[in-house]
This record gives C-alpha cells, structure tokens and sequence, in this order.
C-alpha cells in the first residue's frame, strides 16, 4: 500500500509542472506532449474600474478554465456559473521540452527559449471567448507556446461613462483595451518562467480582435510587448469619438429606461449584471449591431489625435501579416431581398458614415444604367456585398498594411479569395477545421480545403515562429514594401500589384460614427 501510495505521488509529480511567475506559483497539468495552464488569473477587475494588479499566496491550480467575459451566452439555462465580471485570466499551452527542470537534469544545457503567439478572440467586442481555441490543436507538431485572453466584452468593456459620471469614469470606453494591455504585459514580464522568449511574442486576432490590436499599437507600451502582429479583417476601425460614444451611452441608457432598470445614470454602477445584458441585448437588436461597441479616442487612455498621428507615422513598428477576405458580408448577402434591405443595414453598421454608402451604391447603379445595362437582383446584391465587405473591413487592412509599411515595417499583405471567402475564412480554415463546413466551399471538393487549410496553417505558424510567414509552393511572397505586391489566397494562389481599385476608400477612419445632430435610432 504504501508503494502504491508513492506510485501515485511520483505519478502526479510528473503530470504536473508549477512554475513560479511574478504573481505566485501555478500549476499546470501535463496533456499529451503540452502542459496546459488554464484559467491564470493576470489582473482583477471590479465593474467600470481599470484592471487591478492580482497577487496570490500558494499554489493556484491552473487545471481549468476561469470564468468568461458576461455576454449574451451566460442567460442561457446552465451557463451563468461560467461566466462573471471579474474575468480576466489567461490560458497558457506549453510544448513539454520548453519547462526542463535544471535542478533535476543540472548537467544539461539550457532548452531554447521558445517563440509565443498570444490570441485576442474577436466576437464585435460582445461575444467570444478565450476557450474558442485551445492547445493541441493551434501548436501541434510545432514549437512555440500558444496564449489566449479573456476580456471584458460589451456595456462592461466598452461602455463610455466619462460624459454623464464624470473624470473617474473617463476610461470606461477602453476597460477592454486596458484589460488586453495589462495580460501582455503580464505575459512579457513572465513568459520566460513557462520556457517562452520575451522578445519573440506574436500577438494576433481576427475581427474584433484585429480591431483590438488596433487600438493597441498606440499605445508606447506594445513596442515593449510585440514585435510580431498578424491581423485579419479588422484595423483600428472600431476606435470611436467621444461624441459617437457619448451618444451610444445616451442610447443605452435610454433603453434602461423603457425596461424600467434604469432612472438615473448612477445606478449602472450597482445594477444587477442579468439587468444590464438585458439592456445590452434591446441597444444590438438591430440589422446591424456589430459596431455599438469598442475602443475609445478618450485622451485618458487613446489619444484624442489619433488619426493625426496615422497620417505623422506615429504608430507601432514591427513585422505584421495583414489580410482580409474577398466576400467578408457574403452570408449577410444571402438574406431574401437583400438589395432592399442592405441601406438599413449600412445605417445601422456605419451611422453617419451610411450615406456614403449610399452613395457608392447609386454612383455604379448610376454607371450601370447609363451604359443601358438592366441590373439584376443578383448583380445589386454583389454590388452591396463588396460595398458592405470593404467599408467594414477590406478598407482598413488596406490601410494598415499601407500605414505599417511607410512606418518601415515589413508587411507581408494578402487577400483571401478562396471558396465563398466570407469573414475571416481564412483564419478559420487555418485554425478551426472551417474547411468540412460545404456551406463556404460550393465546388470544392474536401481535399483541395484540406490542402488550403493546411497552407493556411504553416504560414500563419511559421510567421509565429520565425517572423516569415511560409511562402505557398511556387509563389515568392515578399513584404508589400518591396515589390507592392499582395498574395492572393485563391484556388489559383499568385502575387498581384496592389492597386488603387483593390479596394473602395471614401470612408473616414472610424467605421462608425453618430456626430450628426440626428441620432441612430430603431
């Protein structure tokens, strides 16, 4: 009995691994080739506060996952236990080489520091979570450490308070922002205790993740963070005004009101968090409800002249890949008399920006006419959908790619134009078995996805590693800043000139915007 005893603690000695970090000890649980620590907590947050240090006394078991960010999902029968306010925690996937103990093998060499890849999960700053993708099946048969955030989503992340509560509340907009800031700093100030190098950490998103990184690389700090950024279909597009914010808010409360949760601004700060999600949830219930929340210009925490500073060159410097896909609104499109239903949309998805919208769709309708062609339901529907697909996305990578590379980064920019190439396909075939879903691929048969999947995933990865990202057979890929060149992701893969026409471009930076005297209202 007391052999077996021993077996057993000898066991769990080595299907466990603790490491010590800046905040206390953790302790992770070996799972097939990775250690996985889940659920490490690296700040505290209390509602419409900024993220707090956290420190621990003992051991914290890092064998499960820690609570998700409130959001829509947690009203669903049996989930609210998984979610909660104070949600700010990471998870860490580790390949087993990279944590050999040097005390128990003294005479062996240091194991190399490995490379990271830090993921921000998109989900228009109100849903997702940092579960979505897990260890095994980001790393493999790589050899780098894979990190994904929680953040604080919605009224709680992004909810601008600075106008009707006062200074206190003035970085409310960016809680989210904040919260994202303070896990990569943990992460830089740590990563080395887990077998990971500081100073190879790609951070990547897609969509609202994107859009988060966006906003980050303002910030002085990221150029001490990250040196590697991949962003796909999302820039700094979501970073509102004050004035688009303040209004929002005006909105929100509004809407409290008519639940009858709400008589004065005050009581958000204590009103019960099923409550507020219910105003969250009246506030998106619209055609458009991606963009009611995200990033703030609030001069507390992003500078009020940020566009000025983009135009000066005053942003992050670093190696990035940067894409998006072809058709981003492709399923958007495929609603019953959507010609007929895509201006309300673009009101909703662009506010005052929607006119401009507008416009572009009457100028070709206008073009088309004028050459006696008859447009059918069809064509008016692609025309929207490329309308809709740049302004809400393509537009921005554009931009970035062009910003980062006059800043003097390296800049490896592709379009992704295979199968129906709706939102973010790409990082989906890469990363989350996207290519079974026939849905996307009409046509197609499974083997060639698999095969784009898999050329998707290797260059991705190795860009992780290396700061390269791997070139498909063939084709010699190179920065933008070399050749102008862009890769396409096709069923024909190939570089082509970026030009002019790649994408449309009379939309401001701010995707969204309400500065006119007439609200956004349903």
């Amino acid at each position: 009995m007391e052999g077996q005893e021993e077996n057993r603690e000898e066991k769990e000695r080595r299907e466990t691994r603790r490491v010590w970090t800046g905040s206390g000890i953790v302790e992770g649980r070996r799972e097939g080739s990775l250690y996985c620590f889940r659920g490490i907590p690296y700040a505290k947050a209390s509602r419409f506060r900024a993220p707090q240090e956290y420190r621990w006394d003992g051991i914290w078991k890092a064998d499960r996952f820690g609570q998700t960010a409130v959001q829509t999902a947690c009203r669903q029968p049996g989930e609210r236990e998984n979610y909660g306010e104070d949600c700010l925690n990471l998870n860490l996937y580790v390949p087993c080489g990279a944590l050999e103990d040097q005390k128990i093998h003294p005479e062996s060499t240091a194991p190399q520091k490995l490379p990271a890849a830090v993921w921000l999960h998109g989900g228009a700053f109100q849903n997702g979570s940092s579960r979505d993708r897990e260890g095994e099946r980001m790393i493999r048969d790589h050899r780098f450490l894979f990190i994904s955030v929680e953040y604080r989503l919605g009224a709680l992340g992004y909810l601008y308070l600075g106008e009707v509560l006062g200074e206190e509340f003035r970085h409310t907009g960016n809680n989210g922002t904040l919260d994202q800031l303070a896990a990569l700093k943990w992460i830089h100030e740590n990563i080395e205790a887990f077998g990971g190098d500081p100073d190879s950490i790609t951070v990547f998103g897609e969509s609202a993740g994107a859009k988060s990184l966006g906003a980050l690389l303002f910030l002085p700090e990221m150029k001490v963070y990250c040196g590697r950024v991949l962003m796909a279909s999302g820039a700094w597009q979501s970073i509102r005004s004050r004035k688009t914010a303040s209004r929002i808010t005006q909105l929100f409360l509004e809407e409290g009101k008519k639940l009858g949760y709400l008589r004065k601004a005050e009581e958000i700060l204590t009103l019960d968090v099923d409550k507020l999600l219910a105003i969250q949830e009246r506030l998106v219930d619209n055609p458009g409800n991606t963009c009611m929340f995200g990033p703030v210009a609030d001069g507390a925490v992003l500078p009020l002249d940020w566009q000025e500073r983009l135009e000066r060159g005053e942003y992050w410097l670093g190696r990035a890949m940067v894409g998006s896909c072809l058709h981003e609104m492709y399923f958007s499109g495929q609603q019953e008399d959507f010609p007929k239903k895509a201006p309300e949309m673009a009101r909703f998805l662009f506010g005052d920006n929607a006119r401009i919208a507008e416009g572009e769709f009457a100028a070709w309708k206008k073009e088309r006419s004028r050459k006696e062609e008859v447009l059918t339901e069809e064509e008016k529907t692609g025309e929207w959908v490329r309308i809709l697909s740049d302004y809400m996305y393509r537009t921005y990578s554009r931009r970035l790619a062009e910003c980062l590379t006059k800043n003097g980064s390296r800049v490896w920019y592709y379009s992704f134009e295979y199968g129906v190439a709706s939102h973010v396909l790409d990082q989906a075939m890469a990363f989350d078995n996207a290519a079974g879903d026939d849905s996307c691929f009409p046509g197609l048969e499974k083997k060639a996805r698999k095969e784009m999947a898999d050329m998707l995933y290797e260059s991705f990865v190795q860009f992780f590693e290396t700061g390269t990202p791997k070139s498909p057979s063939g084709v010699d890929w190179k920065p933008l800043g070399e050749e102008g060149k862009l890769l396409s992701f096709g069923e024909r893969i190939s570089c082509r000139p970026l030009k002019e026409t790649e994408t449309l471009d009379a939309f401001p930076q701010s995707v969204f915007r309400l500065e006119e005297e007439e609200m956004c209202r349903k």
